[in-house]
């Protein structure tokens, strides 16, 4: 069979006006044939659209073909089945129209250090977990928050940069990359993708529940975008990152690498998107493409982006994408002790990567600030989605000014998932962390962030493999559920809207 990997749905967006749930999809194949059109049908009911899939590139002898494509949502949610030529037997939900979608939220999909492969039975147990869930009550969304592989293996198995990272820094930033180096980076990428998102736990869920998928520093390589700008400029940076951008577009954004056909922002050269879902919006934020070690989104880009979100009204909730996440404890002093801590080497490069790094805190502190003042000028509860840490967490950040305008609005949650495949960092670095989490973050002495604890529990970090779910009840309350591998129940907390205007002061 030609196809090799996929098919991955994306989500596009819902349409104000007509209410269409916009969908693509994706498929890679090899070698000559081309797949046939997509045909969507409602289960046990007549076609609903048919649409040719058109080429999206060619790269290392992968070839990858996409559609975009609608389908009307109706007074409950209902099941399509869809097959690709004769290939098939896929199939997906949407939710009702006026209804909030069931989601699953997930990160940290691979190892960022093969040996500790070794330590785990089952490396796609918790995707077996999103699969059977999705079974008992369909997701209409899957949100994946960076890091969906890991491609720090580059250094080591990409022929064309043996030796690289044994060179001196001058000697790195001096370095060429021929047209040798970019075909077989390009070749990685791809092929890493494929292999990664191929495997079955994982490539079900994929062509099952429609994608909104961002990037992070290990989709390029570990800590990108905080080494200093002699290295980012660098011929051999500049190749990677081009070719995992382009792998970024194709897998993730399913989608032409030149020019993405994803809903990000005007205005911008990197991937910031805000969608609406009815009285839900979902804020994409992509922390990697202008990252630099003194700026996470360049100025020019958080205008773009505040303007969008100031432009929205009317919704109950926001949920916010950040790979990273805002609120974690300060780890300087761990920072300064890793180098004689067994294990510690490793974790650097993710601690010096985070919000909470002295060369973002600013930049951190003004969006936490805009996401208040939006929260309290219109009536949205604000949630922060982030990944990264290899622990699930949950944090708050709370204004102390005068009372809100809306009751809610002066207080942001933040859910932490991480990771899905990844493993939870070592011991002692989770025991430095609870001592830590005990510590307020007194961000200008009027805003506050603090580490909770999980309800019905005394602790505030997951050490184990974790996935969450969001779920909307009819009074627009999100049940966030941790689904943490090795606990039977899953750990839940539940997090209320603003409250009507009525109350408006």
């Amino acid at each position: 069979m030609p196809r090799v990997c996929g098919p991955i749905l994306g989500f596009r967006g819902q349409d104000a006006g007509t209410g269409l749930w916009r969908l693509t999809v994706m498929v890679v194949h090899r070698g000559a044939d081309q797949p046939g059109a997509l045909s969507v049908t409602e289960r046990g009911g007549s076609a609903v659209t048919t649409e040719p899939l058109t080429s999206l590139a060619e790269v290392a002898g992968l070839r990858f073909f996409g559609a975009e494509f609608a389908v009307p949502l109706r007074d409950a949610a209902y099941g399509l089945d869809y097959v690709i030529g004769d290939d098939g037997g896929w199939a997906f939900t949407v939710p009702a129209a006026g209804a909030s979608p069931r989601i699953a939220f997930a990160s940290c999909n691979d190892f960022s250090d093969p040996r500790d492969m070794k330590t785990i039975e089952d490396k796609n147990a918790l995707w077996t977990g999103v699969a059977k869930a999705h079974a008992d009550e369909p997701f209409h969304l899957l949100l994946m928050g960076g890091d969906q592989i890991y491609a720090d293996a580059l250094w080591h198995k990409v022929a064309a940069l043996d030796g690289f990272d044994e060179m001196t820094r001058a000697a790195r930033i001096a370095h060429p990359a021929g047209p040798e180096a970019h075909a077989a980076i390009a070749a990685f990428y791809v092929d890493l993708y494929r292999e990664r998102f191929s495997q079955p736990p994982v490539a079900h869920a994929l062509a099952s529940i429609p994608t909104l998928m961002m990037w992070d520093d290990h989709d390029i390589f570990d800590g990108w975008g905080s080494y200093t700008p002699e290295e980012q400029g660098s011929d051999v940076f500049k190749a990677v990152f081009a070719a995992a951008r382009t792998a970024f577009a194709l897998y993730q954004l399913q989608s032409i690498p030149e020019a993405p056909a994803w809903p990000r922002l005007a205005g911008q050269d990197a991937f910031n998107a805000l969608l609406r879902i009815g009285d839900i919006g979902v804020l994409v934020l992509d922390l990697r493409s202008q990252r630099t070690r003194t700026a996470i989104l360049q100025p020019d880009t958080w205008n773009v982006v505040l303007t969008a979100l100031d432009g929205t009204g009317d919704l109950k909730h926001l949920l916010v994408m950040s790979s990273i996440p805002l609120v974690h404890p300060d780890l300087s002093f761990l920072e300064r002790t890793l180098d004689i801590l067994p294990g510690g080497q490793a974790l650097e490069d993710d601690l010096h990567d985070q919000w909470v790094g002295y060369g973002h805190r600013v930049e951190r502190l003004r969006l936490i600030r805009r996401l208040l003042d939006f929260a309290d000028a219109q009536g949205t509860r604000v949630t922060i989605l982030s990944g990264d840490v290899h622990i699930g967490a949950l944090g708050v950040i709370e204004a102390l000014r005068a009372a809100p305008r809306y009751p809610n609005a002066n207080v942001i949650n933040q859910l932490t998932s991480s990771g899905i495949v990844h493993p939870p960092p070592p011991r002692f670095v989770q025991y430095f962390l609870e001592q830590l989490a005990m510590r307020v973050d007194d961000l200008d002495g009027t805003v506050q962030a603090r580490m909770l604890q999980f309800p019905g529990t005394n602790h505030h970090f997951l050490g184990a493999r974790n996935w969450l779910s969001l779920d909307f009840d009819d009074q627009y309350r999100i049940w966030a559920n941790w689904h943490v591998e090795g606990v039977k129940e899953a750990l839940t907390k539940v997090i209320y809207p603003c409250m009507e205007q009525s109350l408006r002061r």
